[in-house]
């Protein structure tokens, strides 16, 4: 009987350690907007690849090589090459993965679609990795023409999905089976032709015949009586029951719903365009477009609709439509958004909330080839307030000055380097509150920056670009705290310190910098003594005596008056 147990409880052990090799050593799958981030802490990354591609279009100061000749340098003004890893990455979502189908658990897609490039988007259940809900990406799938309801469909990595109802859409394989029985309808409408012309031609009280016949009813399109060789064909094409065509039925509806007086008055009160974004007519677009402060974004408002209804929903609140070409960009910055949400610290990380991302912008062909982000929307940018208040004082500032040292802190424990933090890339919402926005260039602690924006970078930054040196700067915390140091200085003086100066003046005036040159000019800053020491600090030229973020708010600034208010 010992014996008997002994030998059990050897296979139970053998079983368990053979599923954590299993776990240990899986090809890692990629599933786009959810990673959690391995690193939280600066770290020295080797072996980098890309995540990105082989290079950023469109950065808001695009690096330029200095010596031609040097194959570091063979990229153009325009473009560069960009390294990084993401090995530390995906081990929890991959981890999760595996487990799921070594206990024979194999995650549900609802609401899916199969996207080009054949990867299916969809949301997520019975994932071990990922929270019920979550819409995500898969890697592409095997066969995607054959993928349809409650079929189990396999990824180029070996994962497993089973799709459940899909995204109003159909697939391929249904569409060509639709395409078939249309075809069979139009041949027995034909038949059926022919039949009724040989029977009209045999008749021998064709008058009679014809006399008696019901008259045909137009609102039936013919069908409620015989057919004739005039208009079977045509009611055979248009009846939605015969053609099986969800296209015609959809357009109908929504030319209806958009000649209904319920829709005029939507517009009306929410200025809607008729544009839609998402590929179940999620969101309704309205307003004018914005351009974003790095030019490579449309911003528009848009409200979520009512999918019953068709307009938008009840005490409906207006979100920011980001919407771009740039995929790459935007999926990046979804997935920062992901990552700081992943990690819990949406309570200290004050940005705003991200809704939904759609690789897909939507059908409509100035649609197709785009994508957008779906995310909380402020009453305007900070910057813009600030040319219309003037400064921020007392606590006001201090609020201000909380939050924006609390997004960095956010962003630098998910392992993330923001390198664009200035006061466009902050909004004031409708309570006063202020929150982050824009991470599409945030990038993980060690690796390269995709672009830069001159007024926000270091001293040290600067002195690289001019030496050729920018592609290939390692990014540290540092970085954003010079950046938190010019923020805080811009809202105690209600203006930018590089205000009126070209990106070439602003970087050459950085690289020139030497030790005493902000202390001198805070010297002549009209602030809060505590206030312009912390500034000191941040904006010191060695990047090493700068202070960290947890530093940043113990300082004697934030703990004067309340020592708990920036946990609130």
């Amino acid at each position: 009987m010992k014996a008997v147990f002994s030998f059990t409880l050897r296979r139970f052990y053998a079983t368990i350690l053979s599923l954590f090799t299993l776990l240990i050593y899986a090809e890692l799958e990629d599933v786009h907007g959810f990673e959690s981030n391995g690193g939280f802490q600066q770290q020295r990354l080797v072996g980098r690849r890309s995540m990105r591609g082989s290079s950023v279009h469109g950065p808001v100061v695009s690096f330029a090589p200095t010596n031609k000749d040097d194959p570091r340098y063979s990229c153009s003004y325009q473009t560069y090459t960009s390294r990084s890893t993401n090995n530390s990455n995906n081990n929890r979502l991959q981890q999760g993965t595996i487990l799921s189908m070594a206990l024979g658990v194999v995650p549900t897609l609802d609401k899916w679609k199969v996207i080009p490039g054949g990867s299916v988007i969809g949301t997520v259940r019975n994932h071990p990795a990922i929270a019920d809900g979550d819409v995500i990406t898969t890697s592409p799938i095997q066969d995607p023409e054959l993928a349809g309801r409650q079929v189990t469909v396999t990824t180029a990595s070996g994962s497993k999905y089973k799709l459940m109802e899909p995204r109003g859409e159909i697939s391929a394989a249904a569409r060509e089976r639709e395409a078939l029985a249309l075809e069979a309808a139009l041949a027995l409408a034909d038949e059926m032709r022919e039949n009724n012309s040989i029977n009209a031609m045999a008749g021998t009280n064709t008058n009679n015949q014809k006399s008696s016949s019901p008259q045909k009813s137009n609102f039936f399109g013919g069908w409620a009586g015989p057919f004739n060789s005039s208009n079977n064909n045509k009611a055979a094409t248009e009846d939605p029951s015969v053609s099986g065509s969800n296209d015609i039925s959809e357009a109908r509806q929504k030319e209806i719903l958009r000649s209904s007086p319920e829709w005029q008055e939507a517009t009306r009160i929410y200025s809607l365009t008729g544009d839609i974004i998402g590929l179940e007519d999620e969101y309704l677009l309205a307003s004018k477009p914005e351009r974003s402060t790095s030019g490579k974004s449309n911003i528009w408002e848009a409200y979520k609709t009512d999918e019953s209804t068709g307009l938008p929903v009840d005490n409906a609140v207006p979100v920011c439509m980001k919407i771009s070409s740039n995929l790459e960009a935007i999926s990046r910055e979804y997935e920062n958004y992901r990552k700081l949400s992943f990690l819990g610290i949406w309570e200290t990380g004050r940005f705003v909330r991200c809704y939904e991302f759609f690789p897909v912008a939507g059908y409509d062909k100035k649609f197709r080839d785009q994508c957008a982000l779906a995310i909380e929307r402020g009453a305007r940018d900070l910057k813009s307030f600030l040319n219309s208040r003037g400064k921020l004082e007392k606590k006001e500032l201090k609020d201000a000055c909380v939050s924006a040292t609390q997004c960095v802190q956010a962003l630098h424990r998910a392992g993330l380097v923001w390198t664009d933090m200035k006061t466009e890339n902050f909004v004031v919402m409708p309570n006063g509150e202020v929150k982050g926005i824009d991470l599409e260039s945030a990038m993980p602690i060690g690796d390269y920056p995709v672009d830069y924006s001159p007024e926000a970078c270091p001293p040290e930054f600067a002195t690289a670009f001019l030496a050729g040196e920018g592609p290939y700067f390692e990014l540290g915390t540092s970085y954003d705290v010079w950046s938190l140091g010019m923020l805080m200085l811009e809202l105690s003086t209600g203006r930018g310190y590089f205000d009126g100066k070209t990106p070439a003046q602003i970087t050459k005036q950085l690289r020139d910098m030497d030790e005493y040159s902000m202390t001198d000019y805070l010297d002549d800053v009209e602030c809060e003594e505590r206030l312009k020491d912390l500034i000191r600090r941040c904006l010191q030229k060695d990047s090493q005596k700068r202070p960290n973020t947890a530093q940043i708010l113990m300082h004697p600034y934030f703990l004067a008056g309340n020592p708990f208010s920036f946990f609130s």
